[in-house]
């Protein structure tokens, strides 16, 4: 076997005999980058794949029929955390907000967002009656 190059970090390495094609090496980072390029672009390019995809997802239904009945009535499905008064905290719903993009380390899914939203200013003097001013204005 000779060595060849990894198609994302670019370094040599000895592909596994047992794997036609092999382009990746066998570390965590590329092989989490493999994975990240096969779903985007296989489920789109592949019709045969997505025929497969649909008829195993309505196989697996029609043997499980009552699973999120179940999945949802024995508690293991996510728990609303119950809210007391003092947790409430009624929130403006005018405002200027800021909204920050936190990145998604070690998240199950690579195609997720994760967003905090934060309040900048309840009564930002800059937005009041903005609107009328430009309505006002192209008279």
């Amino acid at each position: 076997m000779r060595p060849i190059v990894c198609a994302c970090c670019g370094q040599s390495f000895l592909p596994d005999p047992r794997v036609k094609n092999q382009t990746y090496c066998s570390t965590p980072t590329c092989q989490a980058e493999r994975r990240k390029r096969w779903r985007q672009t296989r489920p789109r390019t592949g019709e045969v794949y997505l025929d497969n995809k649909a008829r195993a997802q309505r196989a697996w239904l029609d043997r499980n029929p009552d699973y999120w009945r179940n999945y949802r009535g024995n508690g293991k499905g996510a728990k609303k955390k119950q809210l007391t008064d003092s947790e409430i905290i009624p929130a403006p719903l005018s405002g200027l907000y800021r909204i920050q993009f936190i990145p998604n380390l070690g998240a199950a899914k690579s195609d997720e967002w994760i967003a905090e939203i934060s309040l900048v200013c309840t009564d930002c003097p800059c937005k009041e009656n903005e609107c009328k001013v430009i309505t006002r204005s192209t008279n």
